[in-house]
């Protein structure tokens, strides 16, 4: 039977503005082996699946430093301490898109990488979306908003545009909630 691992140490190695990089000791409950284990104590964010009463998908695209490429997204931002992840989605689309939603509903919820992150990354869906407001980006962001026809989604995964796999993700909830998705035996 899997039992977790004995904790015997820890501490920060790093902190930033968006993470802290934890060292762990732990020992394996059976074998007694000891080891150092690293954990990104990431926030919690939220993707947001936002669709136009036209239906039209609202996708956002901006430099990424990780691939050091302008990608192409769903709008996604970071929970603030406390905050619940509807109301964050709620903020986070108005900030990058200038958007507000009639509807809202919560998807979903993962763990990016269970292996080294402890943060959860939820998925919302946002109905009757329309531009209502200017933009308010962050001092380092700089978005473009696209909307984008259903029929087009199925070429951006496919050809790679959309390639954030935390989206992806969404994408799928929001797909498999209106059907789209056909599940083994199912």
């Amino acid at each position: 039977m899997v039992r977790p691992f004995e904790r015997s140490g820890e501490r920060i190695l790093l902190e930033t503005p968006i993470f802290r990089l934890r060292e762990e000791e732990s020992r394996h409950p059976d074998t007694g082996h000891q080891g150092r284990y690293y954990v990104l104590e990431n926030p919690d964010w939220v993707n947001i699946v936002a669709l136009t009463p036209e239906r039209d998908l609202v996708l956002v695209r901006q430099w990424r430093h990780g691939t050091r490429r302008i990608e192409t997204e769903i709008p996604a931002g970071m929970l603030e301490p406390g905050e619940d992840p509807l109301q964050a989605a709620a903020r986070e689309l108005e900030e990058e898109t200038g958007y507000t939603a009639e509807r809202w509903t919560l998807l979903g919820s993962a763990r990016p990488n269970a292996a080294y992150q402890s943060n959860t990354c939820y998925t919302a869906l946002a109905e009757g979306c329309r531009q209502t407001h200017a933009t308010r980006f962050d001092p380092g962001e700089d978005l473009e908003v696209e909307l984008v026809s259903l029929e087009r989604l199925r070429g951006l995964v496919r050809d790679g545009t959309l390639a954030n796999g935390m989206m992806l993700v969404g994408i799928f909830w929001w797909l498999e909630r209106t059907g789209a998705v056909g599940w083994p035996g199912g």
